[in-house]
Parts: C-alpha cells; sequence; structure tokens
C-alpha cells in the first residue's frame, strides 16, 4: 500500500506559489522550495516529478483561483461600468500595495519564459483569453442594455482593457504609485464613455 502524503496538496502549491513568485522560475533553487513548502526533495519529486512540472501546477492554480474570482465579480447584477470601475479599484489597490513587487505571477512567466516555454506560453495565452471573454462579455451586456454606446467596437475595447491590466502589473512592479496606476486605469475605463 502506498505511503498517504504528509501534506495537503493545495495548502503545499500555495507555498510553492509564494516561492515562485517572489524568485521567478530560475531564480528558484530546488532548496528554495523544500524549505518555502515545508517538504522534502524527494516529496516534491514523489508529487510533482520536477521543477518545471511543479511550476505548471503552480501557474495553472494561480490561473483557476484568479479566473474563478473575475468571473464572480463580473457575474454580479451591477451595471458594466461600475463592475469594471470596481475591478480595476481594486488592481489598483492590490498593485500599490504590493510591497515586495511581485506583479502578476503570470506575467512574470510569460516575460521570463516565453518564446522558449510551449506550456507557460500555453497558459499565458488561455489567461488572457479567459480576461478577454469575462470583460467581452461584460462590454456586450453594457451595450445590450443601452448602458454603453452601441458605437462601441466590443472585441477591440474588450481587448484595450485587457492589455492595460496586464500593464498596470508590470508597470507596478517599477513604480508602485497609487496616483500613477489610478490615472492608467480612469484612462483605459474612459473609452467605456
Amino acid at each position: 500500500m502506498p505511503r498517504q502524503k504528509e501534506f495537503e496538496r493545495e495548502e503545499v502549491l500555495e507555498k510553492a506559489l509564494e516561492v515562485f513568485w517572489c524568485n521567478g522560475y530560475n531564480g528558484t533553487s530546488f532548496a528554495d522550495l523544500t524549505e518555502g513548502m515545508c517538504i522534502n526533495r524527494q516529496s516534491i519529486y514523489d508529487t510533482y516529478g520536477d521543477k518545471h512540472t511543479l511550476f505548471i501546477e503552480v501557474l495553472n492554480h494561480y490561473s483557476e483561483k484568479n479566473g474563478e474570482s473575475l468571473r464572480a465579480h463580473f457575474s454580479q447584477d451591477k451595471p458594466a461600468r461600475q463592475l469594471f470601475k470596481e475591478y480595476f479599484q481594486a488592481a489598483v489597490q492590490n498593485i500599490s500595495g504590493d510591497t515586495k513587487s511581485k506583479g502578476c505571477l503570470i506575467n512574470n512567466a510569460a516575460l521570463e519564459m516565453i518564446p522558449h516555454d510551449a506550456a507557460v506560453k500555453q497558459i499565458a495565452r488561455r489567461n488572457i483569453d479567459g480576461l478577454y471573454k469575462v470583460f467581452l462579455d461584460a462590454i456586450k451586456k453594457g451595450v445590450k442594455t443601452k448602458e454603453l454606446s452601441p458605437k462601441l467596437n466590443p472585441e477591440a475595447v474588450a481587448m484595450h482593457l485587457v492589455t492595460t491590466i496586464q500593464g498596470m502589473n508590470t508597470v507596478g512592479k517599477a513604480f508602485a504609485d497609487k496616483k500613477r496606476l489610478q490615472s492608467i486605469a480612469d484612462t483605459a475605463l474612459s473609452v467605456l464613455g
């Protein structure tokens, strides 16, 4: 009978996420992982195979958590403009309050590892596509309810807002300046009319 794992997989993934998020993939050693995850090297190998497989699982975990939160926010019965305003305000708060300048884990991974890592590229694309779809649906709903102008190009506006939020995460790593980030958010949201 196989030995039962002595740790909770999700709890350990959260710990690995923090290690990778603070150090990046290439900056993270196995010693960092065993210390940060509070498990031994063999348990990492037995459970995840290798560092890259663990990293991909961490990225998927992070993406799923953020995707659930995003979908929950935009499923609220509120006007589209308000949903976007609240979402971008929360982003400004999170980014400006990031004292470790961690940014977005998937953005970081994409910048560090694409074009040399197809698995990371696939996760980054899926993440962007998911964000785009949620934004697009909210914009189309706003147009349909006549809250937003029918002259808007929903696809272009959705991609503009996706690009802005991704850019804010990157800019925030260098400038965690709330006023600057709020200005970026306000300018981006002005396209909603």
